[in-house]
Parts: C-alpha cells; structure tokens; sequence
C-alpha cells in the first residue's frame, strides 16, 4: 500500500468519522422549547493546522441541525459559526464535535438571546429555550453593560434581550462569560 493511498483512506476515515460525531452530538443534544438563540459562534481551535482537517471539522458543523455556515480559519485557529433563527445548538455540541476531531476547543464569542437571571446569587443569563446559563463576570465585563443587567435583574425585567460576549469554560463546568455589548429593551 502507498504513502499516498494510505494518506488518502486517512482523510475519507477522518470524514466519515466527522459525520458520525455528526450524529452523536445531535442525539446528546439538549431538547429544547421553540425559540432558543445562540445566533453567532466564532470557536477558537487549538491544534487545527492543516487544510484536510478543517475542511472535515466545517463539515461536521454545517450538519449540525441549526447551523446556516461555518467557516474554518487555520490563520485565526477559530470556527466562525453562523445559525438559523430559531435553532436548539448548544456550544458544547461544537465544543464535542471539536474534541472528537482531535483538537482542543477554547473560548467562544458568542452572540445570543436570552434573559437576564440570578444563579446562586450571582448574575447570570439564561439563553431562550435551552438549558444554558452562562454565569456573567463581573470583573471582566464591560462596566456600562454589567450596571444595565444588574438593574435588570433588580427590576425584574425579564423582557428578552441580545448579549455578546467570550464565554469560557471554567474547570468546575460552569460556563462565564465576559459581555461586551447588549442589545434590547431597558
């Protein structure tokens, strides 16, 4: 057998095994009331730096149920993600996907919709329809933005609104996330 046809079975095995994490990540996904919103996902990958397997981790993401494109940039080492309106994705079925590909997924900056929520005493969101709270920092995030979602937990307005921000995952498995901006009613 030669290098190449060896190389060359490599990558189909490579993308046949992206579609079966395909499949798997879409059954261990969350159910989820009409409604949820993660709009926008732009994934930093560490250790991706070849073209055959970007290519296989893009495939992957498009067939995930929600996702409209993704685009994979070795330069940037990041996925950049773009969803339906009215999609059930969660950032850990991009986080398993990226895992069963054999790379490292890091923090995400993320676009979504939600409401603001106490979690524990602590200031959280709650994206629309899924079961993800992510846990706002109060010392990273923007203090304009941090000061309208403490009033809007004060006020109890639960109106939905519009973040974004870099979420990361913290060792206890919380997810935190920085808000940069917000958009909605206040």
């Amino acid at each position: 057998m030669t290098s190449a046809f060896r190389s060359h079975s490599f990558r189909r095995l490579k993308l046949w095994s992206v579609s079966a994490a395909v499949v798997a990540v879409g059954m261990m996904g969350n159910p989820a009331k009409a409604g949820a919103e993660l709009k926008h996902v732009e994934l930093k990958i560490f250790g991706m730096d070849c073209a055959t397997c970007a290519h296989g981790v893009r495939i992957g993401m498009e067939k995930i149920d929600g996702v409209e494109s993704a685009e994979i940039s070795l330069e940037r080492a990041s996925a950049n993600i773009k969803l339906r309106e009215n999609n059930r994705v969660t950032l850990d079925q991009f986080r398993q996907l990226v895992n069963f590909n054999g790379f490292t997924p890091k923090e995400a900056v993320v676009t979504a919709a939600g409401s603001v929520v106490d979690r524990g005493g602590k200031l959280a969101f709650q994206v629309s329809g899924i079961s993800t709270v992510l846990v706002i920092s109060a010392d990273k995030s923007a203090r304009p933005v941090y000061k309208q979602l403490t009033d809007m937990l004060a006020e109890k307005n639960a109106a939905e609104i519009e973040i974004t921000g870099t979420v990361q995952k913290k060792n206890d498995g919380t997810e935190e996330i920085v808000v940069t901006s917000l958009k909605g009613s206040h």
